[in-house]
């Protein structure tokens, strides 16, 4: 399966971006962990990193949108939650053996790009509109700058 991070993906947060991109690099790790037959415990391992990694992900992304009182993040955690509980459904199903891991990795990437193009874009945009800076955002900038 192809899984390659595209620029439209961008919404414009460095912080976000970034965690979007790992997101990216996580579905890759999943993709080979399949195709190489690694077998079941790392793929399922995988997985669950993806699960933890996705969970702390819409944690910034909330704890980013409440600092902007976001107007709409009420209808986003909503959606986290309701992503959250996909998830963990396909998870269990794998541990079940009602589904293939290769049966859920197309639609863990279509629900991931659908997401970040259709609900966290309005978060960029939100952004853009605003002339205030997130902290996160600046500790995030102070971080990229240590490490150059």
């Amino acid at each position: 399966m192809q899984i390659a991070w595209k620029k439209e993906l961008e919404i414009g947060n460095e912080m976000i971006d970034t965690q979007h991109r790992m997101l990216v690099l996580l579905l890759k790790k999943l993709d080979l962990a399949i195709t190489s037959r690694m077998g079941e415990k790392v793929v399922m391992g995988v997985l669950l990193e993806i699960k933890k990694f996705t969970e702390f992900h819409f944690l910034s992304e909330e704890n980013l949108m409440t600092e902007l009182h976001f107007p709409g993040l009420a209808d986003h955690e909503r959606i986290h939650s309701e992503l959250l509980g996909v998830l963990n459904m396909f998870i269990a199903k794998i541990n079940r053996k009602q589904e293939t891991p290769e049966d859920i990795l197309p639609q863990i990437v279509s629900w991931v790009a659908n997401h970040v193009v259709s609900e966290d874009l309005k978060i960029a945009e939100y952004v853009k509109s605003s002339s205030y800076r997130p902290i996160a955002e600046e500790c995030y900038a102070l971080y990229l700058r240590k490490y150059d």
